[in-house]
This record gives structure tokens, C-alpha cells and sequence, in this order.
């Protein structure tokens, strides 16, 4: 009998004595220290001497990182990720009581000479977690987040164990490591999160390869698990690092994986990635760290157990991101205990990126804890957007719609796509699309310029056939906020601490008007329900504007709809939409052609044949575009 990577293990190598199990071991090489040849020869002491040895050396590495507070049981960080039994909740408590002791003994105190008795000793932890072993079988083996806990706590405090329980721990790795590499590729992931793939697949061989590196054949599983961490990163990223939307909802989880891997192979002084996929990670940390805004939350991603800015801390630093970088000084600004409000990180670079494979696009204007932020993915049946105005969340949840033609409620098929990205030093724009039944299809606009604070949302449908449609925009706007709307307009308010964000519905008349159809209205969901209305007509437009200037909040505002000519001629306004915002001194024009013209069309003097301008006036009357669209 013999224990070596790649091969299957007998059933009796479970119930054997433990200088059996060591004798059986096979090593990589002849064996050469005490680690060895205490195992060869089935001495006990002197195996534990040599394991410790190891141990030693590795919690050494590790407490002289720069992350030795944050990384040591980072572990932990995947415990609401995997199904918990009595079993793991059991080895997770005696984890956290050892962490406690652990504390506890580095601890030093320089008033009081009296020391506290611990709850717990550590032959009270050893004797715990021998019997906690003792519950393992050949038939119930070691679940793989099981094995990654008690790698991590050999390499942490190995060292304080009993022999009995440093040895009976050791064993029970192994044993399950070696059956885990026997069945691996026959192991059937369907159903399974892809976060949870890449730790079965990937993070757990890399690590354990690592762990049982001078055992045969653990170099060929360590290998497996890089290269499945390797695949599972590069099928889920794009060429320039920006993960696919589908993740977004487990994406701490799956950063967590590769982290952990990552740091993983840093400690024991091998690379898990070649320049390529370093690269890669890199980018991809970096589109993820702009996502996180000034509550340390990654956009349109739930916080699990680990907070996203001990994470994002952690990823920045172990991928290689410079000290000096925006994200790192982000991320570390907004960690400080003694926040200074309305901080700014200079960067030559904009964060803002678009990635049609991804279904996904990022909107940010700068790195501070007052930036704005509009995060928005495709990939579903609904767009979702997570809008957060001067470090406040504004809207966060699916953009949902409902469309009337004729008295018949018309669905698309889901299948968005991106028509039109552009980002530049006025703003960044995304329009998406999608058919929908009857020939009609669905266009929506997202633009949030650099230097001003307001976002642009806009639905537009349209048809082949003049008809009778109704629309419903519906927006998600953050529990945080209270909405209040006018009683003599159809401006609305949404108010939170230290933000006011008034909100302009510029397709409906300004004055509320019982024989003009269209509301904006606000209910107990949270939702903010735009809807309009048009008779005869073969497209509709629905803009929005929501602002959120300190300077403005509370001056007047007006607004109204343009009338657009071409050739001489007013065009009807189901071929062009112009509209005018005016908040104080600032104006706003939005204009939007929905049929394609055969001439330049005017709007407020303003000549264009672009399918979209979006800019404001200044003083002299000229307009300061910040978007054309061809």
C-alpha cells in the first residue's frame, strides 16, 4: 500500500496505525530531513519535529507580510459560500476559539499583572479537534472548504498542537487530498456556483498541492489546480479584466477564490500565474476596485461574510496594483477611521470602461468619496442599475418596464445588446436595445457627464405603424431615500442625508394637467414609475433627469418641449423629441432623433444631423455639447 497523488488510496490506509499511515507515504524524492525520515521510518516524534519545522517557516512567512493581519484565516472569508453541516460549523467554532487564544497569548498588557484564565488551553483545543477528526470516515471524508480550514490551520498554529492532533490532522489532510486528486476530473460541477468550481477545481489543489508538496505526484495536482483557476479566470473575464455580469451577484466569492490562491503561492514561493494571466488579474482588479463605492460596496454585488473593502484591500495589494495607485489610495482613504469628507485621488487614467462580451458598463467621474457612480449590466431579461450620487446610493435593482399598443401588452425576448458606448472628458454614454413583439423594439440611454452632477436615463420605443402607446418607465431608487413630488408639477424629490436629488420627467408638461396624459410618480416599492402616453404616433420618447447639484436644489427649475424643424418644416413628434431643462442659470437641451432625416434639423437654433445631442447653453447662448451621437 501507498499514498501517492494520482493514485487510488486503499480503504484499509484509513484505519491503520499512524506509523503505518507515514510509512506508506510516498515522497518526491529520497527523503532527506526529519519531516521524512521520521515518516519513513514511522517515528512519531520526529516526524511531528520536522512538520513543525515546516509550519514554523510557513507561519513565519506570513506574519512578515504586509498582509499578515488580514490574510492568516482569510478562509473564513467563503463561510456563507458553501453548505455548512453540524460538522463544519463545529470545526469553524474550535477555529475561533483557538483564534481567541491565539490573541490572547500575543497580547500583552502593561497595567495588569494578573493574567485571565482562557476559556480554552491549547491541549483542550488538541484533544477537541482530534475528536472532531474522529467523526471523519472513508466513507464521509474531509468536504473540500473543510480541508481548506484545516490546511489553514496547521500553516497558522501548527506549531502549538499536541503531536497527537498536529500528526491526526496532518493524516486526515492528506488522506483526503490524495482521494480528492483521484476523483477530481470525474467530479460532476453542474448546478454548482462557478465561485465554488473554481474552489473545488482550483484554489483547494493549488493550495493543497502546495501544503504536500514533497509528496509524489503533488506537483502534477497543484498544477491541475492552477491550470483550472488559470481556465476558470480567463473564460469569465474579458481580454481587458472586466468580469462577465452573470458573476456580479457571487463576485466577492470568486475574487475571494483567486485572492486567496493568489497569496496562497506568494507564501510558499510559487507563482500561480504567468505574466499573461498576472496582467489580466491585475485589470481585472482594477475594473472591479471602480465598482466599489464610498461605503466600500461593490456595485450590484450583495456584502457576504467579508466586508468588500477588506477584500478589495487585500486583492489590490496581493495582484501588485503600485502603493501609489488610484485604487490603492481609494481604497485606503476610505478605510480611514477619521474620514475626511470630499477627498480626491488625482489620476491620469479614467475608471469608466464598457465590455459588449461582459454585458456590462462602469460610469464613474472620479476617486473620491463624493464621486458619482453608474454601474449597469445586461445579461438578464432586464437591465440592472446601481446609481450612487456624491457617495450616496441613488438607484440600485432592475430597470423594469411595461408597454401598451393598442390595449395589448407587448414583452421583448431579453436579448439586449449595447449599440453605442462613448466615453471622453465630458461624459460617459451607453444606449442599449432590444426587440420587441409586434416589430416595436426598445432603446434605453444612460449618460453621466464628468464635471456636473446629474445622470441622464431615457426609454424609446418604437414601432413601424403609428398606433396608440403607453409606456412605464421603472426605476429602482435606494430604501434609503424618500420621494416627495410637487403638487403643482411633475417634479419629484428624493432626499437622504446629505443628499437631495430633484428629478425632471422633461417628456411630460411641466404643470400637472388633467387633459395631459403622464405621471411620475413614487410608491411604497421604492419604485419610481414614469409613464407617458401618445396617440397615432409610431415612436415615443421618455427622458429623464435626475440632479443632484448642492448649488441647485434649490433653485427654480422649468421645463419644456422644443419644437424641431427641418427643412422649414415642424417635425412631427414621433420623427424628432427636443426638450429644454432649466435649473437657476444652468439649461440643459436633449434632443433625439427617432426617424431618420433628410436634412439637418433645428432645435433652439441649434442645427444637427446627429441621432442625439445632449449639452448645455452657456451664458452667450452657445451650446457646450456633452454628447453626439452620429
Amino acid at each position: 500500500m501507498s499514498i501517492e497523488f494520482g493514485q487510488s488510496l486503499p480503504q484499509q490506509l484509513f484505519t491503520v496505525s499512524d506509523e503505518e499511515f507515514l510509512q506508506s507515504v510516498q515522497w518526491k524524492s529520497k527523503p532527506t530531513g526529519d519531516l521524512m525520515k521520521g515518516a519513513q521510518s514511522g517515528e512519531l516524534g520526529r516526524f511531528c519535529k520536522g512538520l513543525a519545522s515546516t509550519l514554523k517557516s510557513i507561519g513565519k512567512q506570513k506574519r512578515s507580510g504586509k498582509l499578515s493581519a488580514e490574510m492568516p484565516w482569510s478562509t473564513l472569508w467563503s463561510v456563507e459560500s458553501v453548505d455548512e453541516t453540524c460538522r463544519t460549523s463545529d470545526l469553524i467554532s474550535l477555529i475561533g476559539s483557538a483564534r481567541k487564544l491565539l490573541a490572547r497569548a500575543k497580547k500583552k498588557s502593561k497595567t495588569a499583572k494578573r493574567k485571565e484564565t482562557p476559556e480554552l488551553s491549547w491541549d483542550e483545543i488538541s484533544r477537541l479537534l482530534v475528536g472532531w477528526i474522529d467523526q471523519i470516515s472513508a466513507s464521509d471524508p474531509l468536504q473540500p472548504f473543510e480541508l481548506l480550514l484545516l490546511i489553514e490551520m496547521l500553516e497558522n498554529l501548527g506549531t502549538r498542537l499536541a503531536p497527537a492532533a498536529l500528526i491526526s490532522v496532518w493524516r486526515a489532510c492528506l488522506f483526503s487530498t490524495v482521494t480528492l486528486c483521484f476523483k477530481l476530473e470525474e467530479t460532476d460541477f453542474s448546478g454548482i456556483p462557478e465561485d465554488q468550481v473554481a474552489l473545488i477545481s482550483g484554489e483547494v489543489p493549488w493550495r493543497a498541492g502546495l501544503f504536500f508538496s514533497d509528496i509524489s505526484g503533488a506537483k502534477n495536482f497543484r498544477q491541475l489546480g492552477q491550470q483550472n483557476l488559470r481556465d476558470s479566470f480567463f473564460d469569465r473575464t474579458d481580454n481587458d479584466g472586466t468580469p462577465h455580469a452573470d458573476f456580479f451577484p457571487r463576485l466577492d466569492y470568486w475574487l475571494i477564490t483567486l485572492t486567496r490562491a493568489t497569496y496562497a503561492g506568494q507564501v510558499w514561493g510559487k507563482k500561480l500565474w504567468d505574466q499573461e494571466a498576472l496582467d489580466r488579474f491585475q485589470l481585472s482588479v482594477e475594473k472591479i476596485t471602480a465598482a466599489c463605492d464610498a461605503s466600500g460596496q461593490i456595485a450590484l454585488c450583495p456584502t457576504h461574510t467579508v466586508s468588500h473593502l477588506e477584500l478589495l484591500s487585500a486583492a489590490t495589494s496581493i495582484a501588485g496594483l503600485p502603493s501609489r495607485s488610484a485604487e490603492r489610495l481609494y481604497l485606503k482613504s476610505l478605510q480611514r477611521e477619521k474620514k475626511h469628507s470630499g477627498f480626491f485621488i488625482q489620476s491620469e487614467e479614467c475608471a469608466s470602461t464598457q465590455s459588449d462580451w461582459a454585458a456590462y458598463a462602469l460610469m464613474r467621474n472620479y476617486w473620491s468619496d463624493t464621486s458619482n457612480l453608474l454601474v449597469v449590466s445586461w445579461n438578464g431579461e432586464l437591465p440592472v442599475v446601481s446609481l450612487t450620487a456624491m457617495g450616496k446610493l441613488l438607484l440600485q435593482g432592475t430597470w423594469e418596464f411595461s408597454l401598451t399598443v393598442n390595449g395589448e401588452n407587448l414583452t421583448g425576448d431579453g436579448e439586449w445588446s449595447c449599440v453605442c458606448w462613448n466615453s471622453d472628458e465630458d461624459a460617459d454614454y451607453l444606449e442599449l436595445q432590444m426587440d420587441l413583439d409586434s416589430g416595436f423594439r426598445l432603446e434605453r440611454q444612460l449618460l453621466l457627464p464628468r464635471n456636473q452632477h446629474f445622470a441622464f436615463l431615457s426609454d424609446i420605443v418604437t414601432g413601424t405603424e403609428a398606433a396608440n402607446i403607453e409606456y412605464r418607465s421603472i426605476l429602482p431608487v435606494s430604501p434609503e431615500l424618500t420621494g416627495s413630488v410637487d403638487s403643482e408639477t411633475h417634479e419629484m424629490m428624493l432626499k437622504t442625508k446629505g443628499l437631495t436629488a430633484r428629478v425632471f420627467p422633461i417628456g411630460l408638461s411641466q404643470e400637472r394637467d388633467f387633459f395631459q396624459p403622464g405621471s411620475l410618480t413614487f410608491n411604497e416599492q421604492h419604485q419610481l414609475i414614469l409613464q407617458q402616453q401618445v396617440s397615432e404616433a409610431s415612436a415615443l420618447y421618455v427622458p429623464l433627469v435626475i440632479d443632484w447639484e448642492p448649488d441647485l436644489k434649490r433653485k427654480a427649475a422649468d421645463w419644456s418641449r422644443l419644437t424641431v424643424s427641418e427643412a422649414g418644416k415642424i417635425s412631427p413628434r414621433d420623427e424628432a423629441s427636443g426638450h429644454r431643462l432649466r435649473i437657476g442659470t444652468h439649461q440643459l437641451l436633449v434632443y433625439r432623433s427617432l426617424k431618420k432625416a433628410d436634412h439637418a434639423r433645428a432645435v433652439l437654433g441649434h442645427h444637427t444631423s446627429y441621432e442625439s445631442v445632449i449639452g448645455r447653453f452657456d451664458t452667450n447662448g452657445d451650446l457646450n455639447p456633452l454628447l453626439f451621437v452620429e
